[in-house]
């Protein structure tokens, strides 16, 4: 049995939500990201828990049902299995000097506020948004991969016949059709800019320029194409940056439903704790600190994400 240490929030009577605020950032998410798209947020009441699965094979399986007179109907059974989840807590803090405040004027000073819960708001998202992305670009999590065999840079490649291989591998495989597609930046550069993709949306000679996520969704009969757009430094405070792409040049094409529920299959879900008390994302005020003379502000929250069904996703890898 492995033990988890959390270190939990500051208690109730020693924060207040700053619930304005806490609309204004909960409406916010930095450029690019694309986490609770490809894992929708499913609320729950227990930090940690099981989640129950029942066997598809049974719920799709023709039954016998024909009954002859006098004899009792056909009993059937139903595999059951289950998949554990725990919601970590996520959550930063930051603060506004005593000096910042006196120093701005009256109309910038609740700026200040706003302003560091941006950035908490758009580092957490970060690290959500890195979690998932190592999650879903590694091919050992998910049902079905395969890297093309031309580069989508090069003329002898059909990005298309990729996808679609892709696609008919999960719908001949599960009976759902995957309706959403994720692109790393390169992976989305490349197919856009390829000639067969130009040519199917615009015409032969391709004269109406480049496909947009529009035309793409539209071509593929998809409820989102998405463009993983997040960008991170990968090095450590006070050392020269070093910005990359969080999503190599892959593409995921998965299926997800358009409301997340629990008792919905769904390649992926972000377990979210939403129970009274429980920070979710909101901004949370502390009390004046008089030793570092600061006002202090938090957001966090509890989530896992997990891989629920690998087999409703397939991993096109190495496009780019």
């Amino acid at each position: 049995m492995t033990t988890k240490k959390v270190n939990f929030a500051a208690v109730g009577r020693d924060i207040y939500l700053d619930l304005p605020l806490s609309e204004t950032i909960l409406d916010y998410r930095p450029r690019g990201m694309i986490a609770d798209l490809i894992a929708p947020i499913v609320g729950v009441r227990k930090q940690s828990g099981a989640i129950t699965e029942f066997s598809q094979a049974d719920r799709w399986r023709i039954e016998d049902d024909h009954r002859a007179p006098g004899t009792i109907a056909k009993r059937i059974t139903m595999d059951v299995s289950s998949q554990l989840y725990y919601c970590n807590n996520y959550a930063l803090q930051s603060g506004v000097t005593i000096e910042d405040r006196n120093n701005a004027d009256p109309v910038f000073a609740a700026r200040l506020i706003e302003g560091r819960a941006t950035i908490l708001t758009d580092k957490l998202f970060l690290n959500w948004e890195s979690r998932i992305g190592l999650q879903v670009t590694s091919a050992s999590n998910i049902g079905s991969s395969a890297a093309v065999t031309s580069l989508w840079t090069g003329t002898g490649a059909d990005p298309m016949a990729d996808l679609n291989v892709a696609i008919d591998n999960v719908y001949y495989a599960t009976g759902y059709r995957p309706n959403r597609m994720a692109f790393g930046p390169r992976s989305w550069d490349a197919f856009r800019r390829h000639s067969t993709v130009r040519n199917a949306i615009f015409g032969t000679n391709n004269g109406g320029g480049y496909a947009n996520t529009t035309q793409v969704q539209e071509l593929f009969e998809m409820d989102n194409v998405l463009v993983a757009g997040g960008f991170a430094n990968s090095a450590q405070e006070n050392i020269t940056r070093s910005i990359g792409a969080i999503w190599g040049p892959s593409v995921l094409v998965y299926y997800a439903p358009l409301n997340a529920a629990v008792d919905e299959p769904s390649f992926m879900y972000s377990y979210r704790l939403e129970a009274p008390g429980i920070p979710n994302m909101q901004v949370e005020r502390h009390p004046y600190d008089s030793k570092t003379k600061t006002d202090d502000i938090e957001v966090g929250y509890y989530q896992d994400e997990l891989i629920t069904g690998s087999r409703f996703g397939f991993l096109v890898q190495s496009c780019a």
